[in-house]
């Protein structure tokens, strides 16, 4: 009775709820109408620039740990070519010896060598141990010559140090030519006493050209030290752009340098799209406020509680589904912590480091295959079963920990079974002190399945993201045609009429021509489009997809090189397909095409292969745009060249609209494909490598026997409605496109109809209504704003039920056809249309006054 009573006062309280929620919407709709829209729009806005702010942010920061990362590049480098370059010097100073005779002449004789090998190297000398100039290599001054150090006292200082500290000292200096100079003064001992010197000067300019061959790319670097700058790369430091300062230490020298990145590598972190996304959320804000202030008042209540019950229903569906969702992963959990298999062992540790007791299970033979007395708790049976890569890695954990240098450790390796399988596992390792010393305990979990799980996440996630891409791209494709089908239907109707008119000898009639032509081109790109989004219909009939496979074959022959051959392997009664023949053939052109022209003119082979293949789901996971498909029996067809192949990155891109990597590529090529393959219920896989060729597999469902292609109602309907002339009663023409509106006014008033306008569905509702008998028939667009056209049909056949009603798209006439299933439409006229195809559809309509059939 209690658990009632709670139940009758949360429903009263829901009750009490929602009248309140009721009365504020009340009071809402009746306040300006300004104020929602304004706040959604400003809303929206806010929202995509705090994104782009974030995103922009997130950019800086990759930009600054880049230029970081790029300055432990340049002072490295800095470093290790410095040593590289005094190497030669180095080993050169080590051959003096000035009491040995002609050893003069042979260390100046090797120091000239040195310099000729050593481009940097601008001249080296060697002094006696009272620093008195010895020799001079080259002798003629060259940009630079070494002075006597007691002439320089800052030579003499770096000399003295060089001896007492027994290390090479280095010095900037500046030649006669103006040019910086890396001084090196290196100090001779034979028996620990100072025998002589060896100055070698550099470059500095060439010195960290050189070093700098290949880095830093994409950054300006400015080395200095205590006097100013000493070098700095090509191109200037950008305004707003993070340098990054650091101290490179060689040579008892201390160099300040500073890193800035270049503006390729600004453009590549700092992109377009925090702004692109501020603007679109503007644009998005102010459409969206615009929608909701026109949003009718009445309507908006009703479709409000409507939604609010829907929602209600749907939270309540979502909390009963959460609520067994977890229900379940807490049993699931439990069972599997219950079963899991864990290998558990302790080992004793007396105070001199001597393992004196073991216990160990037997799950660690069990995962490695070996039988249970293979393991004697010592480490050594462990480490034979480890894989060879990791065993030196866990002998030396062993060792910290048995020897109490470590109290604890959790690692991971890779244990190779006796089958030669390999499984991955995790340890853990405590220390529990004791009277006796120390106690080792230990569990190892096989974590294989837990590893292969994250790969296959990985997989999964790049797949949804593929899907998700494509569907987009469909998307937009399919609203792209339908706009550009409306602007074509402007153009080739208004050339036809210009066509028309022009006398035949006229010149312009060539350049029209070329117009229409084109604009039936457009018209070909625009079913490509709607190929590429899914909206294609497939028209169901039996094919044999070796027929078609030859057929394309023989067309493609006589346009490749005689040297690209065409074999042709068809396995023995391989099922028919249902579909669309049409456009297989367009899929097996495409694929032969793409083929010839990865072999190029230089002759290769293509091989073209029908066959059954039995899928499994692991092998479906495998392909592209196999998504919803189920293991089982396909078709394939299997297209391979002997080309160039293609790299990871050129493969991920193929599907995607207009993109090529031909010189004069064009077109949706293997995107239309996707969108076909995808109708029929198919997959892709792609195999290829760089240098090995490509071969592309399309999978395709066997049909059911017998499917045969039906007669559509508009084959069987008769032709003998006339419309042209008077008392034939008017056309009402509703078009939201006014070019589109314009030509059929002007085409349908030449034949003598009178026609009256509508822009949307609420007008032509409103016209029709006022004098529904005066209209013949009603030439009707499928998408318009404010009422569809299968809302506005619904409404006219309401008024007058006999009304003749054309439908006009840019779809395919099966696509368009099917939103209004048995509605009974007059006919069907597909954008783009000139003028003869629109009077023909209008006169293949029944007669006016002609009962509609039942």
């Amino acid at each position: 009775m209690s658990s009632g009573k709670r139940e009758d006062r949360g429903i009263g309280h829901a009750e009490v709820d929602n009248s309140r929620f009721e009365a504020e919407f009340e009071i809402a709709e009746s306040r300006d109408g300004y104020a929602v829209p304004v706040l959604v729009g400003l809303s929206i806005f806010l929202v995509s620039l705090l994104a782009s702010t974030v995103l922009r942010n997130a950019e800086n920061r990759a930009l600054e740990a880049a230029t970081n990362s790029a300055l432990e590049t340049i002072t490295t480098e800095v470093e290790q070519g410095i040593d590289r370059q005094l190497y030669g010097v180095i080993t050169h100073a080590w051959r003096w010896d000035w009491d040995a005779g002609a050893a003069r002449e042979r260390w100046s004789e090797g120091a000239r060598t040195l310099i000729d090998q050593l481009p940097l190297l601008r001249a080296i000398a060697w002094l006696d141990d009272d620093f008195s100039l010895l020799v001079h290599e080259p002798q003629k001054d060259l940009g630079f010559k070494i002075s006597n150090p007691w002439e320089r006292e800052e030579i003499l200082e770096a000399l003295k140090m060089a001896s007492d500290k027994r290390r090479i000292i280095g010095l900037t200096a500046t030649g006669s030519d103006g040019e910086k100079v890396l001084m090196v003064h290196i100090a001779i001992h034979r028996q620990g006493v100072p025998t002589g010197f060896v100055i070698g000067a550099y470059g500095l300019d060439s010195l960290f050209t050189n070093i700098f061959v290949n880095e830093p790319a994409g950054f300006r670097v400015e080395i200095s030290d205590d006097m100013g700058p000493i070098w700095t790369s090509a191109g200037e430091t950008l305004a707003g752009v993070p340098v990054r300062y650091g101290n490179s230490s060689t040579l008892n020298m201390r160099w300040k340098i500073g890193v800035s990145p270049a503006a390729e590598i600004v453009a590549t972190y700092l992109t377009w799209l925090p702004v692109a996304m501020a603007v679109g959320g503007g644009f998005v804000g102010l459409l969206t406020g615009i929608a909701l202030f026109m949003v009718v008042d009445g309507r908006r209540k009703a479709r409000w509680l409507e939604s609010t019950n829907t929602r209600l229903v749907e939270e309540m569906a979502l909390r009963d589904e959460a609520e067994k969702g977890r229900s379940a992963a807490e049993s699931e959990l439990n069972e599997t912590l219950n079963s899991l298999p864990v290998h558990v062992w302790s080992s004793t540790v007396s105070t001199d480091g001597e393992l004196t007791s073991r216990r160990i299970s037997n799950v660690l033979a069990q995962i490695s295959g070996r039988p249970e007395d293979f393991f004697d708790g010592h480490p050594e049976s462990w480490l034979e079963v480890t894989h060879p890569e990791d065993r030196q890695r866990l002998a030396e954990m062993v060792l910290e920990i048995v020897s109490g240098r470590r109290e604890s450790a959790d690692f991971e390796y890779r244990l190779v079974r006796s089958d030669g399988s390999i499984r991955y596992m995790s340890d853990s390792v405590r220390t529990t002190h004791v009277g006796t010393g120390r106690r080792l305990d230990g569990v190892g979990r096989d974590i294989t399945e837990m590893k292969e799980g994250e790969e296959e996440r990985r997989r999964l996630e790049a797949r949804f993201q593929q899907a998700q891409k494509l569907e987009s791209l469909g998307v937009l494709a399919g609203g792209i045609a339908h706009d550009f089908n409306n602007l074509l239907v402007a153009m080739l109707g208004h050339a036809r009429l210009a066509d028309d008119d022009l006398p035949e000898d006229s010149p312009i009639r060539r350049n029209l021509q070329s117009v229409i032509k084109a604009a039936r081109q457009a018209g070909e790109l625009c079913g490509q489009m709607l190929a590429y989004a899914g909206k294609v219909p497939i028209v169901t009939d039996t094919v044999e997809l070796e027929e078609i496979v030859k057929e394309m074959g023989e067309l493609l022959r006589a346009s490749i090189p005689s040297s690209t051959f065409i074999r042709y392997a068809f396995d023995k009664e391989v099922p028919c397909l249902s579909g669309d023949a049409s456009q297989i053939r367009q899929v097996a052109l495409n694929l032969l095409t793409n083929a010839s022209e990865a072999i190029g003119d230089g002759g290769g082979e293509i091989a073209l292969m029908v066959q059954t293949l039995e899928c499994s789901t692991e092998m479906l996971s495998e392909m592209d745009f196999s998504e919803g498909l189920e293991p089982g029996n396909y078709v394939v067809l299997r297209v391979s060249d002997t080309g160039e192949g293609m790299d990871e990155v050129t493969r991920k891109k193929i599907f995607e609209p207009f993109y090529s990597t031909k010189f004069a590529g064009r077109g949706l090529g293997l995107a239309a494909v996707v969108g076909i393959v995808r109708a029929h219920g198919g997959g892709i896989q792609i195999e290829t490598e760089p240098g090995r060729g490509t071969s592309i597999s399309i999978l395709f469902p066997p049909s059911a026997a017998g499917a045969k292609k039906e007669a559509s109602a508009d084959e069987e309907r008769p032709n003998d409605w006339q419309g042209q002339g008077q008392g034939q009663g008017k056309v009402l023409l509703v078009e939201d496109e006014e070019s589109a509106r314009e030509l059929a006014r002007i085409v349908l008033e030449r034949a003598g109809i009178e026609v009256i306008e509508a822009v949307d569905g609420i007008e032509a509702l409103a016209i029709f209504a006022a004098d529904p008998e005066t209209f013949s028939c009603v030439l009707l667009d499928l998408t318009m704003p404010n009422l569809d056209g299968v809302e506005t049909y619904s409404r006219l056949r309401a008024i007058r039920p006999d009304i003749q009603v054309v439908l006009c798209s840019g779809f395919p006439e099966q696509a368009a056809m099917s939103r209004f299933a048995d509605l009974g439409l007059a006919g069907f006229l597909k954008k783009p249309y000139d003028p003869d195809e629109l009077l023909s559809c209008l006169q293949g309509l029944r007669r006016p006054g002609e009962n509609v059939p039942s």
